[in-house]
């Protein structure tokens, strides 16, 4: 049998499938609920209980996982090859976003992505630009009256509310908008549920009910975008074609919208989040978002790109707390990984989590030194900063992610510095479905 080489060296003699490490049955029984309490935790103790490459089983599916920017950037170059996104997704994502643009391989995904790339090109960027920076003027005004505020769940709130205008053109504080936000904060949360069939009251069966009404909701927005067509992505994503003439049908555009929506309010807030809790836990990188925010007289999408130290400060938090701790894939022939022979139809994924802390590629990786893409540490390998994944499913709303947080981060800090009002300044957090603390986190922003 012929086995594809994901490896960088051709190993002489392969070990079988079987050789790689795994718990026995009864203590694979507790990895689910490991991996959703504390993913990085649950990988790095199985790192060394059985080394880089083993076996582990996660909502009834059995992995192999192999860890580091070499393995990351063989998985993700040989996506749609030997390797597909769609059935890696599957298991957490398919019964809550089907056929959104991770769930897509080959051709079908090629064609999906460069129509959905009109609703992000230069024009639609910059209409986006104007909507962001007067939600992030409300924002600042909002977060200026120095009230304690529990970070995580009012950046949620504002993100989907940014998120409702930019893609869908609704007001988050309408009937409707608030009917989509808590069908979206269910299906999000149906997407780890442990019980995996839609009975009695349990977080997956919300989750499969939040879908329904985001279908329904949906399909009504796109037809009237049909007829009445908006600044929005509903009304880019109609009006979008392929090179061959394509468009999407309203089933289409539904899926996308509703997968799109998640991703973009829901790792924006994460990340935001995660950048307040790293400034306030170092103060002195506060004095240099506020040195970068006075930098910049004139604002406008083309000088973006000059405020140079809040994108450091923005990707360092990207390394060190990543959204999405690990991207699932799925082996469609068989492969050498790692020395090992795993044939096709195995699970596998990049851990970016580890990727992002590794001691050959990050100096002292655990600390919070946004100083390191100054000295361009990030460039050793292609693929050790993955916070977007890589390949062909690179995440297409990455360069909207980016503008969105250097237009809020240059409004609140041009006027404000925030502070904890708790007394620990390490707090415990979660790392799925997304990276946020499992506690309030507490904050006051006051004036500078």
């Amino acid at each position: 049998m012929q086995y594809v080489n994901l490896t960088m060296s051709w190993s002489c003699r392969m070990k079988t499938y079987t050789d790689i490490p795994i718990d026995p049955w009864y203590q694979q029984t507790l990895h689910t609920l490991a991996f959703v309490s504390d993913a990085p935790k649950f990988f790095d103790r199985q790192m060394k209980k059985h080394g880089k490459t083993y076996r582990c089983k996660i909502l009834g599916k059995e992995y192999v996982r192999a860890h580091g920017p070499d393995i990351a950037q063989l998985i993700f170059k040989n996506s749609s090859d030997s390797v597909q996104t769609g059935l890696g997704w599957q298991p957490v994502l398919d019964s809550f976003f089907p056929n959104g643009l991770l769930l897509k391989d080959g051709k079908n995904h090629i064609t999906h992505r460069r129509i959905m790339q009109h609703g992000f090109n230069k024009p639609a960027m910059l209409n986006y630009f104007k909507q962001i920076q007067r939600w992030a003027d409300d924002f600042t005004a909002d977060i200026a009256s120095g009230r304690e505020i529990d970070f995580f769940p009012y950046i949620k709130e504002q993100t989907l509310d940014l998120a409702l205008k930019m893609f869908l053109g609704l007001d988050y504080k309408a009937e409707f908008g608030q009917k989509i936000a808590t069908a979206f904060s269910d299906t999000v949360a149906g997407t780890l549920g442990l019980v995996r069939v839609p009975l009695l009251n349990t977080k997956y069966h919300r989750g499969i009910k939040g879908r329904q009404t985001l279908v329904e909701a949906f399909t009504t927005l796109v037809q009237q975008r049909r007829l009445e067509p908006n600044d929005d992505l509903v009304s880019y994503m109609i009006s979008a074609r392929d090179e061959d003439g394509s468009e999407f049908s309203d089933q289409q555009i539904v899926d996308h919208l509703i997968f799109t929506m998640m991703a973009a309010h829901d790792t924006t807030a994460s990340s935001i989040t995660s950048l307040i809790y790293q400034v306030t836990k170092a103060p002195h990188w506060q004095k240099v978002l506020q040195e970068d925010a006075d930098s910049l007289k004139e604002f406008s999408y083309d000088s973006l790109s000059m405020l140079e130290q809040t994108e450091h400060i923005f990707k360092e938090t990207l390394r060190i707390n990543p959204p999405l701790v690990s991207i699932p894939r799925y082996l469609s022939k068989d492969v050498e990984l790692s020395g090992y022979a795993i044939p096709a139809g195995t699970r596998t994924g990049v851990n970016i989590f580890q990727t992002h802390r590794d001691q050959e590629y990050w100096s002292n990786p655990e600390q919070f030194d946004p100083d390191r893409f100054d000295r361009k540490e990030d460039k050793k390998h292609p693929y050790q900063f993955i916070p977007f994944g890589g390949g062909v499913h690179k995440c297409i709303g990455m360069h909207l992610s980016m503008m969105e947080a250097k237009i809020l981060l240059r409004s609140i800090f041009q006027k404000l510095s925030v502070e904890r009002t708790e007394p620990e300044l390490d707090i415990a957090v979660a790392t799925a479905p997304i990276w946020h603390p499992k506690v309030p986190m507490k904050v006051r922003f006051v004036p500078r």
